[in-house]
């Protein structure tokens, strides 16, 4: 599998350069306005007319949520959106199996499927939305802020979801989001843009550690680094940097044991 950019620009983005590293989940971090979304289209290759050379073998195997997935829904009912969906993609299986296996894993029982897409809540949609990407074979998912308008719960399910999905079937998933605490959860590789720029690609822990690049840019410091950056500051305690914070306060129990 190969995406790369090569010098593209278009629209707010000026001459990004990068590589999507395969089976791993990469977050495009960014302030309101960065060109996440727009990235993300040029890798769908929604767009044509970019300056700069875009590679990209797998093309037909990119599944999509878009923040404005509703706009392309159907039907009046979320079975007959799911239908729909898997006869226009050709998708040879059980339909019902498929379906309801897509629905458990997004955190949704079989009631949903008949009622109407868009009279239920909106962290219904965005579950609905997946499961819909789910019920298809793709190789890649592209995500527009996935976790918006999702409850701390189903927050929980999902990082279970996407992290399953990587190591369990080889996907690659890229996610866009301004959500700095998801990233240095979820992340391997994070891409940073600030007003259409590329300020960073590399591991996250490189770009979270470094508080000037993060402030100059408007992007939050994950809360988890917030305090280890106190606990190292004030008590003196040098820990390290974790991504999970069971971890970290495991660390710091044996620190001070």
């Amino acid at each position: 599998m190969e995406i790369r950019f090569e010098n593209v620009s278009y629209f707010n983005l000026k001459d990004i350069s990068f590589k999507i590293k395969e089976n791993k989940i990469t977050f495009i971090l960014g302030e309101s306005g960065s060109g996440k979304s727009t990235l993300l289209s040029l890798i769908n290759f929604d767009y044509d007319d970019y300056i700069g050379n875009i590679f990209n073998d797998v093309s037909n195997k990119i599944g999509f949520l878009r923040q404005n997935f509703m706009d392309y829904i159907c039907f009046n009912t979320v079975y007959e959106e799911f239908l729909f969906i898997l006869k226009k993609k050709r998708v040879k299986t059980d339909y019902d199996k498929k379906i309801l296996n897509s629905l458990k894993m997004v955190g949704l029982d079989r009631n949903i499927l008949n009622k109407n897409p868009f009279k239920i809540s909106k962290g219904e949609q965005k579950k609905m939305a997946l499961a819909f990407l789910l019920a298809q074979k793709y190789k890649v998912f592209l995500l527009d802020e996935p976790f918006m308008d999702l409850d701390f719960e189903s927050k929980k399910r999902f990082i279970k979801l996407f992290r399953m999905m990587k190591l369990k079937y080889g996907k690659t998933i890229i996610i866009a989001s301004s959500d700095t605490d998801l990233a240095l959860s979820l992340a391997d590789d994070v891409i940073g843009l600030s007003n259409g720029n590329l300020i960073f690609q590399g591991d996250k822990f490189d770009l979270f550690m470094n508080t000037k690049l993060l402030n100059e840019n408007n992007i939050d410091e994950p809360d988890i680094i917030k305090f280890e950056n106190l606990v190292k500051n004030d008590k003196g305690i040098d820990i390290g940097y974790r991504d999970d914070i069971n971890d970290l306060m495991k660390d710091i129990y044996r620190f001070v044991k």
